[in-house]
């Protein structure tokens, strides 16, 4: 186990699927020391929500999801 802080990236506005290949280029190949701050996420499409569904599973922690956001990643884990 690591003692090492996990790295933050921030995700503020949309993110599309025009976006999400530079945020998984931005975490690279391990999600599982990331931790996505998206309190400034405006609105993400059914590619981001996918990439947000999929990076959590992976490892990645995601902190700060706004409300709005964070039922629909939920409502589609189900």
């Amino acid at each position: 186990m690591s003692d090492a802080a996990p790295r933050r990236i921030t995700v503020e506005g949309r993110l599309t699927g025009a976006e999400v290949g530079e945020l998984e280029q931005a975490i690279g190949n391990d999600s599982s020391g990331v931790c996505l701050e998206l309190q400034n996420l405006r609105s993400a499409d059914t590619a981001g929500l996918a990439a947000l569904r999929r990076l959590h599973a992976e490892g990645a922690r995601l902190h700060a999801v706004p409300p709005h956001i964070a039922w629909r990643i939920e409502a589609d884990e189900e």
